[in-house]
C-alpha cells in the first residue's frame, strides 16, 4: 500500500456553489467568483479550511454588503448606493470597498477609491419664479454641492384700468383701456416676488 497521500478531486464547476456569509446563504458558480482571487481560491479547492460539513463555504462577512459585491462579480454591475432624499450612502461605499479589498477585487476597489459613483448620478433641479414666469433649471453631478439663496425684491406692476389680468403693461392695453383710464395717472401696485439665486 502506498504512503503517498491522496489528493481530493477538484470541485465540480458545473453545479452551484454555496457560500455561508454570516447567517445568510448565497448560491453562485465558480465562474462568478473568478474575478476575486480570494474567492476563486476557495472555489478551486485550494483553501479547504472554510469548508463546512454540509459542503458550503463559510465566509465571515456582512451579508448585506457581500450581496452588492457578489452582484458585481456576477454581472460586472458597480454598486450604486443613492437615495433621492439622502444622496450617496458613503458609509456603505466604504464598507463595500473594505470587503472588495479583502476579497482581492482590484477593479471594484479602484472604482470606489476614485469615487466613480458620483459620476453615475446626475441631478436636475427646476423652479419657476411666480411673478415673472421665468424658469430656473440646472443639471449637476450628484456629488456637487450647491446652495440656493431665495431673495425678495419689490417691483411696481401696471394695473389695467379695466382690470384685465392679461394686460401686464401699458403697452398691452388697447384704446378702450386708455379711454377708461382717461386723464388719470397710470395705476401701479407694489408686489413682492421671490427670486432664486445660485
Amino acid at each position: 500500500m502506498s504512503d503517498v497521500p491522496q489528493l481530493s478531486p477538484p470541485p465540480s464547476t458545473s453545479g452551484p456553489m454555496v457560500l455561508q456569509v454570516g447567517e445568510q446563504r448565497f448560491f453562485t458558480s465558480n465562474d462568478s467568483l473568478s474575478r476575486s482571487d480570494y474567492l476563486n481560491a476557495i472555489a478551486s479547492g485550494r483553501w479547504d479550511s472554510n469548508k463546512q460539513a454540509d459542503g458550503s463555504y463559510f465566509i465571515d462577512a456582512d451579508p448585506e454588503i457581500f450581496k452588492r459585491v457578489l452582484r458585481f462579480l456576477r454581472h460586472g454591475i458597480y454598486p450604486l448606493c443613492y437615495d433621492n432624499a439622502r444622496g450617496h450612502d458613503y458609509g456603505t461605499y466604504a464598507a463595500i470597498q473594505k470587503q472588495a479589498d479583502y476579497f482581492i477585487i482590484p477593479e471594484l476597489v479602484a472604482w470606489l477609491k476614485q469615487n466613480q459613483y458620483i459620476k453615475a448620478v446626475t441631478i436636475k433641479a427646476f423652479a419657476q419664479i411666480v411673478e415673472s414666469g421665468d424658469i430656473f433649471a440646472q443639471t449637476k453631478e450628484a456629488g456637487t454641492k450647491t446652495s440656493y439663496y431665495p431673495t425678495q425684491r419689490t417691483v411696481k406692476k401696471y394695473i389695467c384700468p379695466r382690470g384685465l389680468t392679461p394686460h401686464y403693461g401699458a403697452w398691452c392695453c388697447d384704446e378702450d383701456c386708455k379711454r377708461a383710464q382717461g386723464m388719470r395717472r397710470m395705476s401701479m401696485r407694489i408686489v413682492s416676488s421671490c427670486l432664486l439665486w445660485f
